[in-house]
């Protein structure tokens, strides 16, 4: 795994704390100085917790089974991806 700089880092929370405190992401968090990942929390129909990694040629969100449900090119991409995934349907079970 790649480790996210201190920059990429600082984007993140950059992006994060543009977003208004109603937006479905609803936090992030990362340990050490340089991580291999981070992870964004975010909410609609229930809380979720994204694992997100950084690779040769972007980065990867995957879902809380470690299923990769995003690819985006860029942190700014990653803001939009997090908005496109839905929801858990209320009605299933983990």
């Amino acid at each position: 795994m790649l480790a996210f700089t201190p920059s990429e880092i600082d984007e993140i929370d950059a992006l994060w704390r543009s977003l208004p405190p109603d937006h479905m992401w609803t936090g992030w968090a990362a340990a050490g100085e340089t991580p291999e990942q981070v992870w964004i929390f975010r909410t609609r129909a229930h809380w979720r917790r994204f694992p997100l990694k950084k690779t040769d040629t972007g980065y990867t969100l995957s879902d809380e089974r470690g299923r990769r449900v995003i690819r985006a090119d860029s942190l700014q991409e990653l803001l939009v991806a997090v908005e496109a995934i839905p929801g858990l349907d209320p009605n299933s079970r983990r």
